[in-house]
């Protein structure tokens, strides 16, 4: 039966229940633009406003990016005007484009992380997680749409063991068997005069970068990781960064096995979901999060600056998830489950913010 009333112990009754085990952690642009808002969609939709024109397009191209102008005019968000592109070379000018302006904001902030300058908002309570892994559950997984490396560099500069799944020298490649065998040590332990090794995994985070990334590309006929042309690739190599528009999910489909069957199989196992910063904009992730949430009834929890239509009807429908979300007049967090008929809300504090949540759930 449904109570009546939300309070603050509820709330945190509720959340203490939720981090009593290690969640699947998705995390989306929000986290970026914590930092920086040129990392958003609105910088990026300016930014291809003004350099397209410089290429040199067709006809058809033409004719093309005009309609996703005359979209963008009419206040259509980039994700929806960029389904008027299917011409693939104009594609690869938007990926060039796209994957150039983020190359240069990501350097920007690798120097300032490593530094110690700036610090990616999520990494205090990423270590909270991390360091309460125990020997028989010693792996999280987490799970971004993002391009840039700031996860990749505040996991460097924290000592906090990764890994993407490339395997080798500079020219990686994907290869989970392998990275499985690498993360496992022996351990000896003894039973009266005997002694037996048990390989055991050391606890690590298994990242999914389902839309590609900045040091991601297509050579020799597969996909490759190179640090080295993260910034300034060759003129040739072809970077596999799947951009907005109906076309991502042709690009998917090319790449699905070394991009999405992975983070397939790791969600299909898992039964607790954190979103931090994720707007729940791709279609091809959103059976799989609504089969868990909704048709399975997991444990998730949104944590986000803005709410949208998605997580609105999302929220509706699962039994267990909970939303942390700012309040309509920007003064204040509203925080929210089904099965309570109205929304609590916090006045003045911005539990949104994954740093200041943190705070609120398990104290200073």
């Amino acid at each position: 039966m449904s109570a009546s009333v939300l309070t603050e112990e509820i709330i945190i009754e509720r959340f203490h229940d939720f981090f009593r085990e290690k969640p699947f952690i998705f995390f989306g642009t929000g986290m970026s633009c914590a930092l920086d808002n040129r990392f958003g969609m609105v910088a990026l939709k300016n930014e291809l406003v003004s350099e397209l024109p410089k290429y040199k397009l067709n006809a058809n191209q033409e004719k093309e990016w005009q309609s996703v102008v005359s979209s963008l005019n009419a206040g259509k968000d980039l994700e929806n005007a960029l389904n008027a592109v299917t011409e693939q070379e104009l594609l690869k000018i938007i990926t060039t484009i796209t994957s150039n302006f983020i190359a240069k904001l990501d350097k920007e902030y690798s120097y300032k992380i490593a530094e110690g300058t700036q610090q990616w908002p999520a990494i205090n309570f990423l270590k909270r997680i991390y360091n309460t892994l125990s020997e028989s559950d010693s792996v999280i997984h987490i799970l971004t749409p993002n391009y840039d490396m700031l996860f990749e560099y505040t996991c460097d500069s924290a000592g906090l063991t990764y890994t993407d799944g490339f395997w080798g020298g500079i020219e990686k490649h994907r290869d989970w068997d392998i990275i499985e065998r690498a993360m496992r040590e022996p351990k000896k332990s003894s039973y009266g005069t005997k002694f037996r090794i048990a390989h055991k995994t050391n606890k690590h985070i298994r990242l999914y970068k389902v839309h590609g990334s900045l040091n991601y590309f297509f050579r020799h006929h597969r996909v490759i990781r190179n640090d080295a042309w993260l910034w300034e690739p060759p003129e040739n190599a072809e970077r596999i960064l799947i951009t907005p528009g109906l076309l991502k999910y042709q690009k998917l489909q090319e790449y699905r096995k070394e991009l999405l069957q992975s983070a397939d199989t790791a969600i299909e196992k898992e039964s607790r979901f954190l979103f931090i910063g994720y707007g729940f904009n791709d279609s091809h992730l959103e059976t799989y999060i609504k089969r868990k949430l909704i048709d399975q009834s997991s444990y998730g929890l949104i944590v986000t600056r803005d709410l949208n239509e998605r997580i609105i009807a999302l929220i509706a429908e699962a039994d267990n998830l909970w939303l942390v979300c700012k309040t309509e007049d920007d003064c204040g967090t509203r925080i929210y489950n089904k099965h309570y008929p109205d929304c609590f809300l916090l006045s003045g504090k911005n539990i949104w913010d994954i740093k200041e949540f943190e705070t609120y759930v398990f104290g200073g």
